[in-house]
């Protein structure tokens, strides 16, 4: 009967494939973090391809980086254990989060007339953990040195977060924490200010 319920109560059904089209953005959204960040701090030519920012691997990337794994997502992710960002074990519930992904997409489906319990609701929660750790690292331990330039006394080293991050959060937000009118003043806000520009 879950199963039928899952598929035919209008609500059920949109919090579920709501939830399977963000588990799967989040995920992508990380691994492009995950393998794009390392792949540019090694790189030494760029480009752009159809919008695309693309920076090309260089030696260097190739023996500190795709040395670690013959697969280039867990390669980067073992250089970031390496360089302290993660975890051995946030490295293994990566793999789990991997695998998730995995059977919503191939079998997304089955995973809508199951539903999603609280096993995948842990792992959606580690990966925004994860996902936030490395930004904020990112940001504090390669970005801000890189930059040179000065820190104010009140930064909040805790706070910061990337552009994609935030966006991903007002995501979240908007379609699990009922946040949706409140983005929606915000909008109004920008369009009548580009109106009266």
């Amino acid at each position: 009967m879950d199963k039928w319920k899952n598929i035919l109560d209008e609500d059920i059904l949109k919090f579920n494939v709501n939830f399977a089209a963000v588990f799967v953005m989040y995920y992508e959204c990380l691994k492009e973090f995950v393998i794009e960040q390392v792949r540019s701090l090694y790189s030494e030519h760029f480009y752009m391809e159809d919008e695309k920012f693309i920076c090309d691997e260089s030696d260097d990337f190739k023996k500190n980086v795709r040395g670690l794994d013959k697969n280039l997502e867990n390669a980067s992710l073992k250089w970031f254990v390496e360089a302290g960002a993660i975890t051995e074990e946030d490295y293994s519930t990566y793999q789990k989060i991997r695998k998730k992904r995995n059977d919503i997409t191939h079998e997304l489906l089955k995973n809508l007339c199951m539903g999603f319990k609280e096993e995948e609701a842990q792992l959606f929660a580690e990966m925004l953990r994860i996902y936030n750790k490395l930004d904020k690292w990112w940001i504090n331990e390669i970005e801000i040195p890189i930059s040179g330039e000065d820190i104010p006394e009140d930064y909040d080293k805790d706070g910061v977060c990337g552009g994609q991050a935030i966006m991903l959060s007002v995501i979240n937000e908007i379609l699990f924490g009922n946040e949706g009118d409140k983005y929606k003043e915000l909008l109004k806000e920008l369009v009548g200010k580009a109106e009266d520009k």
